[in-house]
């Protein structure tokens, strides 16, 4: 086999991808825009210089790759004009297969960016795996963590709606185990989810039991998260993409549980509670 590209490597997924691939002695490529020249790290690992905007990045990225894990950028809204060259570019190189970061839901969502990825790789007739997870645990430790840490509330549109959270150190342990393991040749779809949908107020207590105080979580609408998320610096595209994953949430998007992930890991995904103490750190006030 050849050796694997990783996408998005320091992101939520990729680096608990890289150490699972590097575990089980993959060999694999890490792109990055901040990278001006390869440089190898290890006998299995190495970092190239890559950028979806910039084909003259293309074809040192996939010297003796023949399995790529991609991740959307999140800055990246217009997949046509952003993606679609290194797709094709994919096609034409003759990689095997695609294990791609999809999203929840996205076969009822035509508009969602992750829809239209997946239309191009089916179009391009390159053999994937498309993961669809629910809404990451990690958002609350990431996107959502200085709502947390400093003013002890999580605001977003969804009201009461329940949502099926998952580990993106799970979504990483499904991608290595159909990385490492499973068929090139054969296309799948898996949906992951934890293994209960809860709301947003079982959310807030959790971490408030879990960091000995108040968690408090409060009803906002579309247009003013929208608002309150560019006024933190948010790219705007992000933002409507925010603002709309959050919409359909509302609508009974996020609530689906499945058990693909105990079937592919011959386990039970990560519960949120176990996650909240495993990164209590980030929202501990100094």
């Amino acid at each position: 086999m050849g050796k694997v590209l990783i996408t998005g490597y320091t992101g939520n997924i990729g680096r608990y991808v890289v150490e699972g691939l590097l575990d089980k002695s993959v060999e694999i490529v890490c792109a990055s825009r901040k990278a001006d020249k390869r440089e190898s790290i290890s006998e299995l690992q190495e970092v190239v210089p890559f950028d979806f905007l910039n084909s003259e990045t293309f074809n040192e990225v996939l010297i003796d790759v023949d399995r790529v894990f991609l991740v959307r950028p999140p800055q990246l809204a217009s997949p046509k004009k952003d993606m679609y060259p290194f797709l094709k570019y994919i096609k034409e190189k003759g990689i095997k297969h695609i294990v791609f970061v999809s999203l929840l839901g996205v076969e009822k969502n035509p508009i969602a960016p992750h829809r239209k990825i997946e239309e191009m790789i089916k179009d391009l007739h390159i053999t994937y795996t498309f993961l669809r997870p629910s809404f990451f645990m990690q958002n609350l430790s990431t996107t959502h963590r200085n709502d947390i840490l400093y003013r002890d509330e999580i605001a977003v549109p969804v009201g009461n709606a329940i949502t099926s959270f998952v580990d993106t150190r799970d979504i990483a342990d499904v991608a290595t185990e159909v990385i490492a393991n499973q068929d090139p040749d054969q296309n799948n779809i898996y949906t992951l989810t934890g293994d209960v949908a809860i709301d947003y107020y079982t959310v807030a207590e959790a971490l408030s039991e879990v960091l000995e105080r108040s968690i408090q979580y409060r009803k906002i609408n579309y247009m003013k998260f929208r608002k309150e998320t560019i006024e933190k610096g948010v790219n705007k595209n992000f933002a409507n993409v925010m603002t709309m994953l959050y919409f359909i949430t509302r609508m009974g998007s996020a609530k689906k549980v499945t058990n693909d992930i105990e079937q592919i890991l011959k386990r039970k995904p990560t519960t949120f509670r176990s996650f909240a103490e495993d990164y209590k750190r980030l929202w501990v006030k100094n």
